[in-house]
C-alpha cells in the first residue's frame, strides 16, 4: 500500500495519509460521533497556553474516535500530551487471543517500559477485553521531538515490537516501517479542566493524537471478531504511574490510578474500554482462543477446515 505524504508549507505543517483522511492531529470530518467522551477533570495538570506544538501545563484524553477506511484503522484521540515525556498508552483488542493481564515478556520497547506495567499481577483489563496490539507516544525535548513505538501482544508473551521513529507535534508526522502513522497537535486549551474545574468541552475537542493502524498489522481478521476495542490513557515518563485520563472514562471524580502494575479493572465499575462497533450482533465478549492452537476455528476438531485456514493466510507475515 502507498503511503501518500502532503505537506501544507504555509501553515507550518505537515499531515500523512491512507486515501481520505489526513493523519494530522486534528479530528476529519469522516470520523464517526465519539466512542467516549472524558468525565474525569484531569490529575495530571491542564493546559491552556494553546501551543500548537508543545504543551508545557499537563495532559488530558477529551474523547476518541475510530473509523476504518480502505484496511486502515483510523484513531483520533482529543487532548493533549504534556512535552515532558508523559506518555499516551494505546492498547487494543482485534483479534482472537491477546492478553487480559499484561505479561513481562512482550516485546522490550520504550526502555522497558511496556513491560513495566506486567506481571505482579500486571495490568488487568475488564473481563471482556484481551490486548492483541500496543502503541505508545510521547513527545519532549529541546528542540522538541515526539517518539512512538508498537507491539504485537501475543497470549503466550513474545511476538515483535518496533520503534516507529520521530517527528514534530503540529509539523512532521511519525510514518513507521509497518505503514502505521501518529500525528500530534497540542494546541488544545479547553477540553477538560483540572482540580475544581469542569468536563464540559471535552466533546468539542478537535485535536490531539491521531493514529493509522493497517488492518493487516492487526491481524484482524472480521471471521472471527469485527468490533474493535480500544483502552488509552496518559502515563508517567517510565510508564510507572498512570494518570485518570482513561478511554473509555473512568467515573467522574475519580483520581489518578498511580501503579499500572497494580490496576484490575474487573474491580471497577463500568466498562474502561471503547469499542468501534462493526457488527451490533457480535457478542460482547470476543470467543476465547482454542485450547487446541491446531484448532485454528475453535470448534473442537483439527481438520480441512483449519488447513484451509492456514493455506488462506500462507505467505510473510506483517
Amino acid at each position: 500500500m502507498m503511503i501518500r505524504l502532503s505537506c501544507v508549507v504555509a501553515l507550518g505543517c505537515c499531515s500523512a495519509s491512507f486515501g481520505q483522511i489526513a493523519v494530522d492531529g486534528i479530528r476529519d470530518a469522516s470520523y464517526p460521533a465519539a466512542l467516549a467522551v472524558q468525565t474525569c477533570t484531569t490529575g495530571f495538570g491542564d493546559s491552556t497556553d494553546a501551543l500548537c506544538d508543545r504543551s508545557d501545563g499537563g495532559s488530558e484524553l477529551c474523547n476518541i474516535h475510530a473509523t476504518v477506511a480502505s484496511g486502515v484503522l483510523y484513531i483520533f484521540v482529543g487532548g493533549n500530551v504534556e512535552s515532558t515525556f508523559n506518555k499516551f498508552d494505546l492498547f487494543i483488542d482485534a483479534k482472537q487471543g491477546g492478553q487480559n493481564s499484561l505479561r513481562t515478556d512482550n516485546p522490550d520497547l520504550d526502555f522497558g517500559g511496556l513491560n513495566r506495567m506486567g506481571g505482579n499481577p500486571g495490568l488487568t483489563f475488564d473481563q471482556c477485553f484481551s490486548a492483541d496490539f500496543f502503541l505508545t507516544a510521547t513527545n519532549g525535548g529541546d528542540p522538541l521531538a515526539m517518539y512512538a513505538s508498537v507491539a504485537q501482544l501475543l497470549t503466550l508473551g513474545g511476538g515483535a515490537g518496533q520503534y516507529l521513529g520521530q517527528g514534530v507535534p503540529c509539523a512532521t508526522p511519525i510514518v513507521g516501517k509497518s505503514g502505521v502513522i501518529v500525528a500530534m497537535n497540542n494546541s488544545n486549551a479547553a477540553g477538560v479542566g483540572g482540580d475544581g474545574g469542569s468536563t464540559k468541552g471535552a466533546a468539542a475537542v478537535e485535536t490531539g493524537i491521531e493514529i493509522a493502524i493497517p488492518l493487516t498489522l492487526l491481524g484482524y481478521d472480521p471471521a472471527i471478531q469485527q468490533n474493535i476495542r480500544f483502552v488509552a490513557f496518559i502515563n508517567s515518563g517510565d510508564h510507572g504511574f498512570a494518570s485518570n485520563q482513561f478511554m473509555a472514562p473512568l467515573a467522574a471524580g475519580t483520581g489518578n490510578l498511580g501503579e499500572p502494575r497494580a490496576i484490575n479493572f474487573a474491580n471497577i465499575a463500568g466498562d474502561q474500554y471503547a469499542s468501534l462497533v462493526v457488527n451490533p450482533d457480535e457478542p460482547a465478549c470476543p470467543p476465547a482462543p482454542p485450547a487446541c492452537q491446531s484448532d485454528i476455528n475453535g470448534d473442537g476438531v483439527t481438520d480441512g477446515t483449519d488447513l484451509t485456514l492456514i493455506l488462506s493466510g500462507w505467505g510473510a507475515c506483517p
